[in-house]
Protein backbone atom coordinates (compact mmCIF):
# COMPACT_ATOMS: atom_id res chain seq x y z
CA UNK A 1 0.00 0.00 0.00
CA UNK A 2 1.06 3.62 -0.79
CA UNK A 3 3.07 4.96 1.99
CA UNK A 4 2.00 8.18 3.72
CA UNK A 5 3.91 11.40 4.69
CA UNK A 6 3.29 10.82 8.07
CA UNK A 7 4.74 7.54 8.25
CA UNK A 8 7.86 7.88 5.65
CA UNK A 9 10.08 9.34 8.87
CA UNK A 10 9.29 6.41 10.99
CA UNK A 11 10.11 3.34 7.71
CA UNK A 12 13.19 5.35 6.74
CA UNK A 13 14.21 5.09 10.62
CA UNK A 14 13.35 1.48 10.32
CA UNK A 15 15.46 1.11 6.87
CA UNK A 16 18.27 2.34 8.24
CA UNK A 17 18.50 0.85 11.05
CA UNK A 18 18.32 -2.63 9.43
CA UNK A 19 20.76 -1.70 6.80
CA UNK A 20 23.28 -0.62 9.60
CA UNK A 21 22.52 -4.13 10.94
CA UNK A 22 22.69 -5.83 7.82
CA UNK A 23 19.52 -7.03 7.93
CA UNK A 24 19.37 -8.24 4.41
CA UNK A 25 16.38 -10.30 4.28
CA UNK A 26 14.12 -7.56 6.44
CA UNK A 27 15.03 -4.93 3.92
CA UNK A 28 13.88 -7.23 1.56
CA UNK A 29 10.66 -7.67 3.11
CA UNK A 30 9.78 -4.35 3.40
CA UNK A 31 10.37 -3.79 0.13
CA UNK A 32 7.90 -6.70 -1.24
CA UNK A 33 5.28 -4.87 0.13
CA UNK A 34 6.12 -1.42 -1.29
CA UNK A 35 5.16 0.17 -5.11
CA UNK A 36 8.24 1.15 -6.84
CA UNK A 37 7.13 4.48 -6.87
CA UNK A 38 7.05 4.35 -2.97
CA UNK A 39 10.91 2.77 -3.04
CA UNK A 40 11.99 5.66 -5.00
CA UNK A 41 10.54 7.77 -2.37
CA UNK A 42 12.67 6.18 0.24
CA UNK A 43 15.52 5.64 -1.88
CA UNK A 44 15.51 9.50 -2.27
CA UNK A 45 15.40 10.28 1.15
CA UNK A 46 18.08 8.21 2.64
CA UNK A 47 21.16 9.49 4.35
CA UNK A 48 23.43 9.08 2.41
CA UNK A 49 24.71 7.19 -1.44
CA UNK A 50 25.85 3.79 0.15
CA UNK A 51 22.32 3.25 1.92
CA UNK A 52 20.82 4.26 -1.35
CA UNK A 53 23.15 1.93 -3.60
CA UNK A 54 22.68 -0.96 -0.52
CA UNK A 55 18.72 -0.78 -1.10
CA UNK A 56 18.82 -0.70 -4.45
CA UNK A 57 20.94 -3.55 -5.27
CA UNK A 58 18.72 -5.71 -3.26
CA UNK A 59 15.52 -5.29 -6.10
CA UNK A 60 14.88 -7.62 -8.93
CA UNK A 61 15.63 -6.34 -12.11
CA UNK A 62 12.21 -5.56 -13.46
CA UNK A 63 11.45 -3.77 -9.95
CA UNK A 64 14.64 -1.70 -9.99
CA UNK A 65 14.27 -0.43 -13.70
CA UNK A 66 10.92 0.76 -12.43
CA UNK A 67 12.58 2.29 -9.78
CA UNK A 68 15.75 4.14 -11.17
CA UNK A 69 13.21 6.07 -13.53
CA UNK A 70 10.72 7.25 -10.36
CA UNK A 71 14.15 8.92 -8.77
CA UNK A 72 15.54 12.28 -8.34
CA UNK A 73 18.02 12.76 -11.44
CA UNK A 74 20.97 13.49 -8.64
CA UNK A 75 19.74 10.62 -6.98
CA UNK A 76 20.02 8.08 -10.37
CA UNK A 77 23.18 9.71 -11.28
CA UNK A 78 24.52 8.67 -7.90
CA UNK A 79 23.21 5.09 -8.63
CA UNK A 80 24.62 4.94 -12.49
CA UNK A 81 28.04 5.90 -11.77
CA UNK A 82 28.27 2.38 -9.29
CA UNK A 83 26.48 0.25 -11.70
CA UNK A 84 28.69 -2.11 -14.18
CA UNK A 85 27.68 -2.07 -17.62
CA UNK A 86 25.91 -5.54 -17.70
CA UNK A 87 23.68 -4.41 -14.95
CA UNK A 88 22.73 -1.00 -17.14
CA UNK A 89 22.18 -3.32 -20.31
CA UNK A 90 19.61 -5.44 -18.32
CA UNK A 91 17.97 -2.28 -16.59
CA UNK A 92 17.45 -1.25 -20.23
CA UNK A 93 16.24 -4.35 -21.34
CA UNK A 94 13.52 -4.57 -18.98
CA UNK A 95 12.10 -0.90 -19.32
CA UNK A 96 9.62 0.39 -21.95
CA UNK A 97 11.40 1.59 -24.90
CA UNK A 98 10.55 5.69 -24.00
CA UNK A 99 11.80 4.97 -20.45
CA UNK A 100 15.10 2.93 -21.53
CA UNK A 101 15.38 6.12 -24.63
CA UNK A 102 15.60 8.64 -21.49
CA UNK A 103 17.60 6.18 -19.82
CA UNK A 104 20.10 5.91 -22.22
CA UNK A 105 19.89 9.25 -23.02
CA UNK A 106 21.64 10.36 -19.25
CA UNK A 107 24.00 8.31 -19.29
CA UNK A 108 28.16 9.44 -20.00
CA UNK A 109 28.88 9.33 -24.07
CA UNK A 110 31.39 7.10 -23.21
CA UNK A 111 29.09 4.11 -22.03
CA UNK A 112 26.13 4.61 -24.19
CA UNK A 113 27.70 2.40 -26.94
CA UNK A 114 29.01 -0.13 -24.91
CA UNK A 115 25.79 -0.36 -22.66
CA UNK A 116 23.66 -0.75 -25.77
CA UNK A 117 26.30 -3.55 -27.44
CA UNK A 118 25.00 -5.45 -24.24
CA UNK A 119 21.67 -5.07 -25.12
CA UNK A 120 18.51 -7.28 -26.78
CA UNK A 121 18.96 -6.18 -30.41
CA UNK A 122 15.18 -5.50 -31.14
CA UNK A 123 15.59 -3.10 -27.83
CA UNK A 124 18.62 -1.47 -28.90
CA UNK A 125 17.12 -0.52 -32.46
CA UNK A 126 13.90 1.04 -30.17
CA UNK A 127 16.38 2.74 -28.73
CA UNK A 128 18.81 4.43 -30.98
CA UNK A 129 15.54 5.29 -33.41
CA UNK A 130 14.08 7.46 -30.26
CA UNK A 131 17.12 8.62 -29.77
CA UNK A 132 17.40 10.14 -33.11
CA UNK A 133 14.13 12.48 -32.01
CA UNK A 134 14.42 15.74 -30.04
CA UNK A 135 14.13 14.89 -26.29
CA UNK A 136 11.32 17.59 -25.57
CA UNK A 137 9.08 16.88 -28.66
CA UNK A 138 6.64 14.18 -29.36
CA UNK A 139 9.38 12.31 -30.81
CA UNK A 140 11.26 11.81 -27.84
CA UNK A 141 8.60 10.96 -25.24
CA UNK A 142 6.42 8.77 -27.54
CA UNK A 143 6.59 4.26 -26.48
CA UNK A 144 7.36 2.18 -29.69
CA UNK A 145 5.41 -0.38 -27.98
CA UNK A 146 1.98 -0.03 -29.88
CA UNK A 147 -1.28 -2.12 -30.82
CA UNK A 148 -1.87 -1.39 -34.40
CA UNK A 149 -3.85 -3.14 -36.89
CA UNK A 150 -4.90 -3.15 -41.01
CA UNK A 151 -8.10 -2.12 -41.45
CA UNK A 152 -8.82 -5.62 -43.56
CA UNK A 153 -8.53 -7.16 -40.30
CA UNK A 154 -11.41 -9.30 -38.40
CA UNK A 155 -11.70 -8.79 -34.95
CA UNK A 156 -10.61 -12.08 -34.18
CA UNK A 157 -7.43 -11.66 -35.98
CA UNK A 158 -7.38 -7.85 -33.97
CA UNK A 159 -7.44 -9.90 -29.96
CA UNK A 160 -5.25 -12.84 -31.48
CA UNK A 161 -2.72 -9.37 -31.85
CA UNK A 162 -3.75 -8.11 -28.53
CA UNK A 163 -3.02 -11.26 -26.48
CA UNK A 164 0.18 -11.48 -28.73
CA UNK A 165 1.43 -7.80 -27.40
CA UNK A 166 0.13 -8.41 -23.95
CA UNK A 167 3.36 -8.38 -22.76
CA UNK A 168 4.73 -5.52 -24.17
CA UNK A 169 2.11 -3.42 -23.75
CA UNK A 170 0.70 -2.89 -20.40
CA UNK A 171 -2.14 -0.69 -21.10
CA UNK A 172 -4.67 -1.08 -24.21
CA UNK A 173 -6.06 2.38 -24.17
CA UNK A 174 -7.64 2.03 -28.06
CA UNK A 175 -6.37 -0.19 -31.10
CA UNK A 176 -4.84 1.91 -33.84
CA UNK A 177 -6.01 1.03 -37.08
CA UNK A 178 -3.42 1.46 -40.13
CA UNK A 179 -3.53 1.29 -44.06
CA UNK A 180 -1.47 -0.70 -46.08
CA UNK A 181 0.90 1.85 -46.13
CA UNK A 182 1.03 2.05 -42.33
CA UNK A 183 -0.56 5.25 -41.92
CA UNK A 184 -2.79 6.27 -39.36
CA UNK A 185 -6.47 5.60 -40.34
CA UNK A 186 -8.67 5.20 -37.66
CA UNK A 187 -8.98 3.57 -33.93
CA UNK A 188 -10.89 0.59 -32.24
CA UNK A 189 -11.99 0.85 -28.44
CA UNK A 190 -12.00 -2.12 -26.72
CA UNK A 191 -15.41 -2.03 -25.66
CA UNK A 192 -16.17 -2.54 -29.49
CA UNK A 193 -13.98 -5.62 -30.40
CA UNK A 194 -15.87 -6.76 -27.38
CA UNK A 195 -19.61 -6.18 -28.78
CA UNK A 196 -18.61 -6.64 -32.07
CA UNK A 197 -18.44 -10.40 -33.62
CA UNK A 198 -15.73 -12.17 -34.28
CA UNK A 199 -15.99 -12.27 -38.25
CA UNK A 200 -16.68 -8.37 -38.27
CA UNK A 201 -13.55 -6.20 -40.45
CA UNK A 202 -12.36 -3.98 -38.02
CA UNK A 203 -12.75 -1.25 -41.23
CA UNK A 204 -16.34 -1.55 -40.89
CA UNK A 205 -16.72 -0.70 -36.77
CA UNK A 206 -13.40 1.91 -36.73
CA UNK A 207 -13.32 5.92 -35.92
CA UNK A 208 -12.08 7.86 -38.29
CA UNK A 209 -12.07 10.64 -36.32
CA UNK A 210 -8.65 9.72 -34.61
CA UNK A 211 -6.54 12.42 -33.23
CA UNK A 212 -2.64 12.31 -33.41
CA UNK A 213 -0.01 14.92 -33.15
CA UNK A 214 3.35 14.95 -35.26
CA UNK A 215 6.74 13.62 -34.35
CA UNK A 216 8.00 16.94 -34.17
CA UNK A 217 5.66 18.59 -31.97
CA UNK A 218 7.10 20.59 -28.83
CA UNK A 219 5.72 18.14 -25.25
CA UNK A 220 4.52 21.15 -24.06
CA UNK A 221 1.72 21.36 -27.04
CA UNK A 222 1.40 17.68 -26.92
CA UNK A 223 0.31 18.08 -23.40
CA UNK A 224 -2.21 21.15 -23.99
CA UNK A 225 -3.33 18.99 -26.65
CA UNK A 226 -4.71 15.95 -24.37
CA UNK A 227 -5.86 17.91 -22.13
CA UNK A 228 -7.85 19.86 -24.66
CA UNK A 229 -9.32 17.00 -26.00
CA UNK A 230 -9.15 14.65 -22.75
CA UNK A 231 -7.27 12.39 -24.05
CA UNK A 232 -5.48 9.19 -22.15
CA UNK A 233 -3.03 8.24 -25.49
CA UNK A 234 -1.78 10.15 -28.17
CA UNK A 235 -0.59 8.62 -31.68
CA UNK A 236 2.78 9.82 -32.95
CA UNK A 237 2.69 9.95 -36.83
CA UNK A 238 5.61 11.33 -39.12
CA UNK A 239 5.02 13.96 -42.25
CA UNK A 240 3.15 11.16 -44.28
CA UNK A 241 0.72 10.18 -41.22
CA UNK A 242 2.59 6.86 -40.98
CA UNK A 243 2.32 5.70 -37.35
CA UNK A 244 5.07 5.86 -35.36
CA UNK A 245 4.24 5.52 -31.58
CA UNK A 246 2.22 6.50 -28.81
CA UNK A 247 2.42 8.93 -25.67
CA UNK A 248 0.29 7.49 -23.07
CA UNK A 249 -1.65 9.26 -19.59
CA UNK A 250 1.54 8.90 -17.04
CA UNK A 251 4.18 10.36 -19.74
CA UNK A 252 1.57 13.38 -20.12
CA UNK A 253 0.74 14.52 -16.86
CA UNK A 254 5.14 14.21 -16.41
CA UNK A 255 5.25 16.50 -19.27
CA UNK A 256 2.87 18.87 -17.24
CA UNK A 257 4.91 18.45 -13.95
CA UNK A 258 8.06 19.16 -15.56
CA UNK A 259 7.02 22.39 -17.73
CA UNK A 260 5.25 23.44 -14.60
CA UNK A 261 7.98 23.10 -12.37
CA UNK A 262 10.64 25.27 -15.01
CA UNK A 263 7.79 27.93 -15.55
CA UNK A 264 7.85 28.28 -11.65
CA UNK A 265 11.46 27.91 -11.55
CA UNK A 266 12.26 30.53 -14.30
CA UNK A 267 9.94 32.85 -12.56
CA UNK A 268 11.52 33.14 -9.61
CA UNK A 269 14.78 33.05 -11.45
CA UNK A 270 16.13 30.00 -10.50
CA UNK A 271 18.30 27.69 -12.86
CA UNK A 272 15.90 24.56 -14.91
CA UNK A 273 17.31 22.20 -12.74
CA UNK A 274 17.43 23.30 -9.54
CA UNK A 275 17.08 20.44 -6.76
CA UNK A 276 17.86 22.21 -3.05
CA UNK A 277 17.80 18.77 -1.27
CA UNK A 278 20.58 17.19 -3.93
CA UNK A 279 22.26 19.61 -5.37
CA UNK A 280 25.67 21.30 -4.41
CA UNK A 281 25.67 25.37 -2.64
CA UNK A 282 28.08 25.73 -5.71
CA UNK A 283 25.94 24.77 -8.27
CA UNK A 284 23.00 26.61 -6.56
CA UNK A 285 24.76 29.74 -6.20
CA UNK A 286 25.81 29.90 -9.76
CA UNK A 287 22.78 29.21 -11.29
CA UNK A 288 20.71 31.91 -9.01
CA UNK A 289 23.78 34.59 -8.91
CA UNK A 290 22.92 35.96 -12.46
CA UNK A 291 19.54 36.65 -11.61
CA UNK A 292 20.36 38.58 -7.91
CA UNK A 293 23.08 41.00 -10.58
CA UNK A 294 20.45 41.49 -12.60
CA UNK A 295 18.16 42.70 -9.64
CA UNK A 296 21.15 44.64 -7.83
CA UNK A 297 21.73 46.17 -11.42
CA UNK A 298 18.45 47.72 -10.75
CA UNK A 299 18.24 48.42 -7.85
CA UNK A 300 21.08 50.50 -8.09
CA UNK A 301 19.85 52.18 -11.34
CA UNK A 302 16.92 52.89 -8.81
CA UNK A 303 18.82 54.69 -6.01
CA UNK A 304 20.49 57.10 -8.97
CA UNK A 305 16.94 57.98 -10.13
CA UNK A 306 16.09 59.09 -6.65
CA UNK A 307 19.15 60.98 -6.42
CA UNK A 308 18.02 63.06 -9.21
CA UNK A 309 14.63 63.93 -7.46
CA UNK A 310 16.36 64.51 -4.32
CA UNK A 311 15.51 68.24 -4.09
CA UNK A 312 11.81 67.39 -4.54
CA UNK A 313 12.09 65.13 -1.45
CA UNK A 314 13.57 67.49 0.71
CA UNK A 315 10.52 69.71 0.11
CA UNK A 316 8.27 66.54 1.02
CA UNK A 317 9.55 64.03 3.23
CA UNK A 318 6.39 62.11 3.22
CA UNK A 319 7.24 61.21 0.19
CA UNK A 320 9.77 59.58 0.79
CA UNK A 321 7.67 57.53 3.61
CA UNK A 322 5.40 56.17 0.62
CA UNK A 323 8.15 55.07 -1.73
CA UNK A 324 7.83 51.52 -0.47
CA UNK A 325 4.49 51.31 -0.81
CA UNK A 326 4.07 52.45 -4.30
CA UNK A 327 6.97 50.43 -5.81
CA UNK A 328 5.74 47.26 -3.91
CA UNK A 329 2.16 47.66 -5.09
CA UNK A 330 3.30 47.93 -8.82
CA UNK A 331 5.18 44.98 -8.40
CA UNK A 332 2.41 42.71 -7.27
CA UNK A 333 0.50 43.79 -9.90
CA UNK A 334 3.35 42.79 -12.47
CA UNK A 335 3.62 39.66 -11.12
CA UNK A 336 -0.20 38.83 -10.88
CA UNK A 337 -0.75 40.35 -14.85
CA UNK A 338 2.63 38.43 -16.34
CA UNK A 339 1.54 35.03 -13.75
CA UNK A 340 -1.64 35.21 -15.93
CA UNK A 341 -0.33 35.69 -18.99
CA UNK A 342 2.43 33.32 -19.15
CA UNK A 343 -0.16 30.91 -17.80
CA UNK A 344 -2.01 31.34 -20.59
CA UNK A 345 0.69 31.04 -23.16
CA UNK A 346 1.81 27.64 -21.31
CA UNK A 347 -2.18 26.36 -21.70
CA UNK A 348 -2.51 27.73 -25.33
CA UNK A 349 -5.65 29.91 -23.43
CA UNK A 350 -3.78 33.11 -24.60
CA UNK A 351 -1.63 33.69 -28.14
CA UNK A 352 0.25 36.18 -29.31
CA UNK A 353 -2.86 37.37 -31.19
CA UNK A 354 -4.43 38.84 -27.53
CA UNK A 355 -2.19 41.43 -26.74
CA UNK A 356 -4.03 44.02 -27.39
CA UNK A 357 -7.33 42.02 -26.03
CA UNK A 358 -5.26 41.07 -23.10
CA UNK A 359 -3.56 44.81 -22.50
CA UNK A 360 -7.38 46.31 -22.36
CA UNK A 361 -8.35 44.15 -19.91
CA UNK A 362 -4.80 44.49 -17.90
CA UNK A 363 -5.28 48.40 -18.08
CA UNK A 364 -9.37 47.86 -16.79
CA UNK A 365 -8.08 45.62 -13.61
CA UNK A 366 -5.33 47.66 -12.83
CA UNK A 367 -6.88 51.55 -13.05
CA UNK A 368 -10.09 49.67 -10.91
CA UNK A 369 -7.55 48.31 -8.31
CA UNK A 370 -5.43 51.40 -8.54
CA UNK A 371 -8.64 53.28 -7.75
CA UNK A 372 -9.70 51.56 -4.80
CA UNK A 373 -5.74 51.45 -3.31
CA UNK A 374 -5.88 55.23 -4.23
CA UNK A 375 -8.42 56.09 -2.14
CA UNK A 376 -7.68 54.00 0.47
CA UNK A 377 -3.97 55.76 0.59
CA UNK A 378 -5.05 59.16 0.07
CA UNK A 379 -7.39 58.91 3.33
CA UNK A 380 -4.29 57.73 5.13
CA UNK A 381 -1.78 60.30 3.81
CA UNK A 382 -3.92 63.04 4.31
CA UNK A 383 -5.85 62.60 7.84
CA UNK A 384 -2.97 59.96 9.37
CA UNK A 385 -0.09 62.17 8.94
CA UNK A 386 0.23 65.35 11.16
CA UNK A 387 2.33 67.36 8.70
CA UNK A 388 0.91 65.69 5.74
CA UNK A 389 -2.50 67.52 3.50
CA UNK A 390 -4.80 66.91 1.24
CA UNK A 391 -2.48 68.01 -1.75
CA UNK A 392 0.20 65.24 -0.80
CA UNK A 393 -2.76 62.61 -0.59
CA UNK A 394 -3.75 63.63 -4.12
CA UNK A 395 -0.46 63.46 -5.27
CA UNK A 396 0.53 60.28 -4.07
CA UNK A 397 -2.83 58.69 -4.49
CA UNK A 398 -2.73 59.69 -7.93
CA UNK A 399 1.40 57.96 -8.17
CA UNK A 400 -0.17 55.59 -7.10
CA UNK A 401 -2.83 54.77 -9.25
CA UNK A 402 -0.07 55.51 -12.36
CA UNK A 403 2.20 53.27 -11.81
CA UNK A 404 -0.54 50.20 -10.44
CA UNK A 405 -1.67 50.55 -14.45
CA UNK A 406 1.41 50.41 -16.04
CA UNK A 407 2.59 47.62 -14.17
CA UNK A 408 -0.26 46.08 -15.14
CA UNK A 409 0.88 47.11 -18.68
CA UNK A 410 4.05 45.91 -18.50
CA UNK A 411 3.70 42.53 -16.78
CA UNK A 412 1.05 41.52 -19.48
CA UNK A 413 2.62 42.30 -22.91
CA UNK A 414 6.34 41.77 -22.48
CA UNK A 415 5.60 37.92 -22.13
CA UNK A 416 3.35 38.24 -25.10
CA UNK A 417 6.27 40.31 -26.54
CA UNK A 418 8.68 37.75 -25.55
CA UNK A 419 6.69 35.31 -27.34
CA UNK A 420 6.25 36.32 -30.21
CA UNK A 421 10.20 36.96 -29.93
CA UNK A 422 10.17 33.18 -29.85
CA UNK A 423 11.57 33.56 -25.78
CA UNK A 424 10.41 31.25 -23.12
CA UNK A 425 7.83 33.91 -21.83
CA UNK A 426 8.35 32.50 -18.53
CA UNK A 427 11.61 34.55 -18.42
CA UNK A 428 9.48 37.60 -18.40
CA UNK A 429 8.23 37.36 -14.59
CA UNK A 430 10.50 37.27 -11.42
CA UNK A 431 13.63 38.91 -10.98
CA UNK A 432 12.31 41.50 -15.00
CA UNK A 433 9.28 42.38 -13.66
CA UNK A 434 9.57 43.32 -10.49
CA UNK A 435 13.42 44.95 -11.44
CA UNK A 436 11.94 47.15 -14.20
CA UNK A 437 8.52 47.81 -12.72
CA UNK A 438 10.75 49.66 -9.91
CA UNK A 439 12.45 51.58 -11.95
CA UNK A 440 9.46 52.55 -14.48
CA UNK A 441 7.41 53.13 -11.59
CA UNK A 442 10.13 54.89 -9.06
CA UNK A 443 10.40 57.56 -11.97
CA UNK A 444 6.80 57.57 -12.46
CA UNK A 445 6.23 58.84 -8.96
CA UNK A 446 9.21 61.05 -8.72
CA UNK A 447 8.50 62.67 -11.56
CA UNK A 448 4.91 62.90 -11.07
CA UNK A 449 5.89 64.20 -7.45
CA UNK A 450 8.03 67.17 -8.97
CA UNK A 451 5.03 68.30 -11.72
CA UNK A 452 2.45 68.54 -8.40
CA UNK A 453 4.46 70.38 -5.79
CA UNK A 454 5.96 72.89 -8.47
CA UNK A 455 2.11 73.65 -9.61
CA UNK A 456 -0.08 72.99 -7.02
Amino acid sequence: MPIEEKDLKTILDDISYLIAARQEASVKAMLLSLRSEDIAQLINHLKNKEERLYVFKLLDTESASEVIMELDEVVREQLVDHLGMRELAELVDEMDSDDAADFVSELDEEVVDEVLENVEEEDREEVRQLLEHEEDTAGGIMALEIIAVNQSWTVDQVIQEIRRKADEVDDVYNVYVVDDDGKLVGFVTVKDLIIASGDTIVKTIMDRDVLSVPVTMDQEQVANFAKKYDLVSVPVVDADNRLLGRITIDDIVDVMVEEATEDIQKMAGLSDDEDVRQTSVFRIVRGRLPWLITGLMGGIFAAFVMASYENSLRLEMTLLFFVPVVLGMGGNVGIQSSAIVVRGLATGEISGKDIFRRLLKEMKVSLMNGLILGLVIFTVVSFGFRESSLKVGFLISSALMTVMLMAGIVGSTVPLILKKMNIDPALATGPFITTSNDIIGLYIYLAMATFFLKTL
